[in-house]
């Protein structure tokens, strides 16, 4: 692979260049949405895109609405954290195209994952926010189930609130219920890759460190269009688009995933055989010094056993 040419394409995409108008390009849905999975996007041939200040969707928002003024500070904050985790596969890429040896430390992947994610975490708070902003009539219990809240009454019989977790992919069943009267089909394909990746997404988060696992170039690529189809997945069934550059993020990851070259990320000592005694740090109290003992204490026991 031309690394300078893969640089050059990917940044374009990255970045992409004002038409004369000074507005970027519209997007549309990649072939690879069409061929692999076969979703229906005739909405998009409308000449009025969603997004575009004469579609149907594209609301006013009046003076005085500081509810709705904070979400749009916050509005662009998924598709940048998509992005960063685009470019750092496109770090990864350019650190490993020339290596022979086609595995290595952990460095990029588990990043990308974590970054990855939270851009979906976070597209799912937004949404729920601006939903429990602009809809009528949503249901106590679905308000505080999406906040991740619960109110409660103190000693002194005054009404207080504090968190409580939800899991995001139950969120984001019940934001789609309540959004679009959409229910998902929980052996659907796209849903049981969201499980899959949220699983690898776990496990970088809580790590097992009783379970090494290695990552390859692929696993991180399935992670990433896993999640971008549980967003696009629905849009083609609602035929209208759930997040706005969503088709846009896809192009980057089907380029991506066009120039991707075999490699693995795994912990350090993961291949090695224990056949032998070998050194590691531990400094606790109390140590069990019989069976862990340091240089001192060991020499100590043997000179102990030689003179009795």
């Amino acid at each position: 692979m031309d690394i300078e040419e893969f640089e050059e394409g990917i940044n374009s995409l990255l970045h992409p260049e004002p038409d004369e108008d000074g507005f970027v390009p519209r997007e549309f849905p990649n072939e690879r949405l069409f061929k692999v999975y076969g979703l229906n996007f005739d909405y998009m041939k409308d000449i009025y895109w969603e997004g575009s200040s004469v579609h149907r969707y594209t609301r006013l928002c009046p003076e005085g609405e500081d509810s709705l003024h904070v979400l749009t500070r916050n509005s662009d904050v998924p598709t940048r954290l998509f992005e960063a985790g685009f470019n750092l596969f496109k770090d990864s890429v350019i650190a490993y195209h020339d290596k022979k040896d086609k595995r290595g430390d952990i460095r990029f992947y588990p990043s990308i994952v974590l970054t990855f994610w939270s851009g979906f975490e976070t597209f799912v708070r937004y949404s729920s926010e601006l939903l429990l902003v602009t809809v009528l009539n949503i249901p106590y219990e679905v308000a505080i189930f999406l906040q991740e809240k619960e109110r409660f009454l103190d000693n002194r019989g005054i009404i207080k609130e504090k968190p409580r977790y939800q899991p995001v992919l139950e969120r984001y069943a019940v934001f789609l219920k309540y959004a679009y009267n959409f229910t998902v089909d929980r052996g659907c394909k796209f849903w049981q890759q969201l499980e899959k990746a949220k699983d690898i997404r776990d496990y970088y988060t809580h790590l097992d460190v009783r379970d090494p696992k290695a990552i390859s170039v692929n696993e991180v690529l399935n992670f990433m269009e896993a999640i971008l189809l549980g967003i696009i997945w629905p849009s083609s069934e609602l035929q209208r688009t759930l997040m706005l550059c969503i088709y846009y993020l896809y192009d980057i990851w089907a380029y991506l995933n066009e120039h991707k070259e075999e490699y693995m990320e795994r912990p350090f000592f993961m291949d090695w055989h224990f056949n032998e005694r070998y050194m590691f740090h531990c400094n606790f109290e109390n140590v069990n010094t019989r069976r862990f003992p340091n240089t001192d204490e060991e020499r100590r026991m043997k000179d102990k056993i030689d003179k009795s």
